[in-house]
């Protein structure tokens, strides 16, 4: 079983943020991060879209079960880009860095 790490960012961040902390993350994990899109629909407060600003993004990696002692050591890494990033800005960004079982290597191509 593979364990799919998440990061969630939300607040107000520029259009070009996602890519950046994207690249940021795989530098800092070694992993391969992708993007999923949150519809507007699952966002409580639709009048911070617009502002102009993106409201939320979730980047996703997933660790094989043949890594799996490096998860704790991605999470963390992944956890301090966060805190970076949170740190860089002025306004508050809610952010999280979660864990699951995520599919087995034969699925990860979907």
């Amino acid at each position: 079983m593979a364990t799919k790490i998440s990061v969630s960012v939300k607040g107000l961040i520029g259009l070009d943020d996602p890519a950046r902390m994207r690249v940021e993350l795989e530098a800092e994990t070694g992993l391969t991060w992708r993007q999923q899109e949150v519809a507007i629909a699952d966002i409580a407060d639709e009048e911070a879209v617009l502002s102009g600003g993106i409201v939320e993004i979730i980047l996703v990696a997933v660790v094989s079960k043949t890594a799996e002692m490096t998860v704790s050591a991605a999470v963390d890494a992944a956890k301090q880009v966060v805190e970076r990033w949170r740190g860089e800005r002025l306004d508050g960004l809610d952010t999280s860095v979660d864990t699951e079982p995520g599919p087995d290597s034969a699925d990860q191509d979907d």
